[in-house]
């Protein structure tokens, strides 16, 4: 039988308390990975991250840009969090009932 991977996601402002070859329900950990963002971040490395366009999200992140206009620059701790929430799954025009 194939095993299968899952990923779980967790953050926090200290890291979790697992090591590697711990049983998390019946589930042995094989790696652990963090990801720290840079400073401020641009159009393009939000685009890899989330499915919008540039357009759309140039529009929904005006109020948080730092840079000037030429240069859209963001701060990715406040910016994140915001898209996170923002995010509908909606596509066409809406029900008639």
């Amino acid at each position: 039988m194939f095993k299968h991977k899952y990923i779980i996601t967790v953050e926090s402002d200290t890291p979790p308390q697992i090591c590697l070859g711990d049983k998390i329900h019946g589930a042995t950990v094989i790696a652990l990975e963090t990801e720290q963002y840079p400073d401020f971040v641009d159009l393009a490395w939000l685009t890899k991250r989330f499915p919008m366009s540039r357009k759309t999200l140039s529009q929904k992140l005006e109020l948080f840009n730092v840079g000037n206009s030429g240069k859209k620059l963001y701060d990715p701790n406040i910016v994140i969090p915001f898209l996170k929430l923002d995010i509908k799954n909606r596509r066409g025009r809406p029900r008639k009932n």
